[in-house]
C-alpha cells in the first residue's frame, strides 16, 4: 500500500470527507486522494498536522461512466461513499429518480469504469437499511441474518436499489480489468451514522422537538433497540477493508473480497430518542412520555390521512412536532448487528472509544445545533 492513488467518490460527504480524513492519517502509504463528487469538497474537519498526502479535487457525476472513467485515470483504488440519503421528514424519504441514478445506476457506471481504468480495489459503502425488513436481528453475523424479500424492506425503494447495488458490487469481485489483472471488491453496511458533519440524524430529532415545545417525539418501539456508530470509527473500517485488498493474504486474516461486512462501533444500541439522548443533553430537551408502538402508529396513520386532505383543500400544513411514518416504522425494528466479520476479515477495530466518539461528536453539535 505504498505510494498509492485513492479515489473517494462522494468524498465532500458526510462519510466521504471521514475518510479522507482517515486515509491522510496512513502516510507514507497513500501519494494522493482524489476526491470526486458533484459538490464542492469543504471538509468539517481538520487534516492530520502530519499529512503529506495531496488532496485533488474534482467534479464529476458518478452516474456519467465516460466521466468517471476519466476521473479514475492512474486511481489504483477507489472507496465509494457517494449515495442520495433518506429524509427521514418525509413519508416518501425524499427518493425520487435521481437517488435511483446515484444508488443504482450509478454504482453500476462506477463499476464498469473500474474495470476500464485498471482499477484494481473497489470498497463500497452500503447501509444496515438492505437488511432491515421488519424481523428482530440481534447479534447476528452476515450469513446468520434472516433473509428479507425486497417487498419487505422498511425503508422501501431506497432499500431495495441499495441492496440491489450491493449485488453489482460483489458480482464484479474478480472480473478481468481492461488493463490487465482483476478488480476486488468488498461492501461495507454501517448503521445510522453520527458526528460530525451529521446532518440527517440528531439534527432531525432536534428539529422534531424544537416543532414539538422543546420535547423530544417519542418514535419507534421503545424496546425496538438499534445501532448508531461514529462516523469515525466507519471511515477507519473503511481503509481497512482498503489495505486488506490491497494487501492480499495477512496472516490470522480470514478474506474479505466479494461479502457484504457490517460495520459498527462501541456506541450502546438504544432505542432512537435513546441514541440521540447523548448530543443533546445541551439544549435543554425535555423527553417525552414513551408510548405503545402500534399507539404513535395508529396516531400518525390518522395524521398522514389528515395532512394529505389539508393539503387537497390547498391549506398549507406548519411544521409538525410529529416523526414521519416511515422514521417510526424504521425505528420500531430491532437491529443489532456483529462485527465478527470485520474484525475477522478486514482487522476491523473502532480506533474511538464510545466516550471518545462522545467527545467528538458533542464538540461539533454544541457548535451547530442551539
Amino acid at each position: 500500500m505504498e505510494g498509492l492513488v485513492v479515489a473517494v467518490v462522494g468524498g465532500s460527504g458526510f462519510l466521504g470527507q471521514h475518510v479522507v480524513a482517515q486515509l491522510l492519517a496512513v502516510q507514507p502509504s497513500v501519494k494522493e486522494i482524489r476526491v470526486i463528487d458533484s459538490k464542492s469538497y469543504k471538509p468539517v474537519i481538520e487534516s492530520p498536522p502530519e499529512a503529506a498526502a495531496t488532496v485533488v479535487f474534482r467534479r464529476y457525476d458518478v452516474v456519467d461512466e465516460a466521466e468517471m472513467e476519466k476521473a479514475l485515470a492512474g486511481v489504483e483504488a477507489v472507496i465509494n461513499c457517494s449515495a442520495i440519503t433518506p429524509d427521514f421528514r418525509k413519508e416518501d424519504l425524499g427518493y425520487d429518480n435521481r437517488g435511483r441514478r446515484v444508488n443504482l445506476d450509478g454504482v453500476k457506471s462506477l463499476v464498469a469504469a473500474c474495470q476500464v481504468a485498471g482499477v484494481r480495489v473497489l470498497v463500497h459503502t452500503s447501509t444496515l437499511a438492505v437488511v432491515m425488513g421488519g424481523v428482530r436481528i440481534l447479534e447476528h453475523t452476515e450469513p446468520l441474518t434472516p433473509e428479507v424479500s425486497e417487498s419487505h424492506l422498511v425503508l422501501g425503494q431506497y432499500a431495495i436499489d441499495r441492496r440491489r447495488a450491493e449485488e453489482v458490487v460483489l458480482n464484479a469481485h474478480g472480473s478481468a480489468t481492461l488493463k490487465g489483472g482483476a478488480l476486488q471488491t468488498v461492501v461495507l453496511r454501517p448503521p445510522l451514522l453520527y458526528g460530525e458533519g451529521d446532518r440527517s440524524f440528531v439534527p432531525v430529532i432536534v428539529r422534531l422537538a424544537r416543532a414539538g415545545g422543546d420535547r423530544v417525539p417519542s418514535v419507534g418501539d421503545p424496546e425496538a433497540f438499534i445501532q448508531a456508530a461514529y462516523v469515525g470509527n466507519v471511515a477507519a473500517a473503511h481503509v481497512c477493508a482498503l489495505r486488506k485488498l490491497l494487501s492480499g493474504a495477512d496472516e490470522g486474516l480470514q478474506e474479505c473480497g466479494g461479502l457484504p461486512i457490517y460495520v459498527t462501533d462501541n456506541t450502546p444500541p438504544n432505542n432512537l430518542p435513546g441514541l440521540a439522548h447523548p448530543f443533546i443533553q445541551h439544549l435543554n430537551l425535555h423527553p417525552s412520555r414513551l408510548l405503545p408502538y402500534w399507539m404513535v402508529y395508529l396516531m400518525l396513520m390518522l395524521t398522514a390521512i389528515w395532512t394529505a386532505v389539508w393539503a387537497v383543500l390547498g391549506f398549507a400544513s406548519r411544521p409538525s412536532s410529529l416523526p414521519s411514518l416511515i422514521l417510526h416504522r424504521f425505528s420500531g425494528t430491532a437491529t443489532v448487528v456483529s462485527k465478527m466479520r470485520a474484525e475477522l476479515c478486514i482487522g476491523y477495530s473502532p480506533p474511538y472509544s464510545w466516550s471518545e466518539a462522545q467527545r467528538r461528536a458533542n464538540l461539533y453539535y454544541c457548535k451547530k445545533i442551539t
